[in-house]
């Protein structure tokens, strides 16, 4: 994995998103499912910009405190932020925002595994930065790796101070 490329920058997003309870093998067994179900949603709502919409993760927990089957992690899309619409069965929305350090990464899917971990281990416990009391998530640039050869641009959001 080559290492990342690192901004940081101060965000304001509006996502729609499908919460999920469960272990992230579970969560990627019903991630198409889950992402279907947003971009039906977000058409039916004429949400969708295309080249500025993102689909990203959530991981509302720490995988290392946190039981596997009580891990909460959010499929979401972003939205523009002025955009109007009713939340509907799993559907719900949230706005993101603060100061966050971006890694981008070129990954591919047996990377995100070691991404993760170099962005926390290694970036922010070495760095000056102090972690901010909020989720981190991974933003799909491009669209996530179908073949472990590939390579998807993936930014990962570290939330600082």
């Amino acid at each position: 994995m080559e290492k990342p490329t690192i901004t940081k920058e101060d965000i304001n997003i509006k996502v729609i998103y499908i919460r999920f309870r469960g272990t992230y093998l579970e969560f990627r067994r019903n991630a198409l499912k889950m992402y279907k179900e947003l971009v039906a949603f977000a058409e039916k709502n004429n949400l969708i910009i295309p080249d500025v919409s993102r689909i990203i993760t959530i991981y509302h927990d720490n995988p290392f405190i946190t039981k596997g089957t009580d891990l909460r992690t959010s499929m979401a899309m972003t939205v523009p932020l002025d955009s109007k619409y009713e939340e509907d069965g799993n559907i719900c929305t949230m706005n993101i925002s603060g100061k966050y350090a971006i890694l981008h990464y070129n990954l591919s899917r047996k990377e995100y595994d070691e991404a993760w971990k170099y962005s926390y281990h290694e970036w922010l416990f070495k760095s000056n930065e102090k972690p901010r009391d909020t989720f981190p998530f991974e933003m799909y640039i491009t669209e996530p790796p179908k073949k472990a050869k590939d390579k998807s641009l993936t930014d990962i959001y570290i939330p600082i101070e």
